[in-house]
C-alpha cells in the first residue's frame, strides 16, 4: 500500500479480472493495521493480450507486466490507481465484523458490502494521489 500511496506503483496487478462494475478497490491491510485504510478509484482492466497497448513503464511492475517476466506469470490484469484516498477513520476488522457482516478478515478478492460503501463519504477522505484531475 505504501508504494501505491507514494506513487511508485500506479497499477495493481491481479491474476483475475474484476467485475466490469468495479470502480474502486478498497485495501485491507493486515496486522498491525487490521483495517481497510485506503480506497483507490480504478479503470477497466488492462491486459497483455495480443494487440493491447502496453502500460507506460513509469511505475513498479509495469515493465515486468509488459515483458511477461517469468515472476509475473498469470498476472494478466492491470488496474490503474487513478486516485488514492486514505480513510480518515480506517474501518477496523472489529467494525467490519460487527457492522458489515464480515465473518473473517478479507483475504484475496472480496467484494465490498454495500453497507461500507454507503457509510464512507469518499469526498471527505484524504486525497493522497490523483493521476487524472478530470476523473471521478
Amino acid at each position: 500500500m505504501t508504494q501505491i500511496a507514494d506513487g511508485r506503483k500506479n497499477y495493481e496487478f491481479r491474476k483475475y479480472c474484476l467485475r466490469p462494475s468495479v470502480k474502486r478497490i478498497w485495501f485491507y491491510r493486515t496486522a498491525p493495521h487490521s483495517s481497510i485504510t485506503h480506497v483507490c478509484e480504478t479503470r477497466f482492466a488492462r491486459t497483455r493480450n495480443a494487440g493491447d497497448a502496453p502500460l507506460e513503464e513509469n511505475g513498479l511492475g509495469n515493465a515486468e507486466f509488459n515483458n511477461k517476466h517469468k515472476d509475473w506469470d498469470g498476472y494478466d490484469f492491470a488496474y490503474e490507481m487513478v486516485t488514492v484516498r486514505e480513510l480518515r477513520l480506517p474501518i477496523t476488522l472489529k467494525e467490519m465484523k460487527e457492522k458489515h457482516d464480515f465473518k473473517l478478515a478479507p483475504r484475496g478478492l472480496v467484494y465490498l458490502s454495500k453497507s461500507i460503501s454507503v457509510s464512507v463519504d469518499l469526498n471527505q477522505q484524504k486525497l493522497v494521489r490523483s493521476r487524472c484531475s478530470a476523473c471521478y
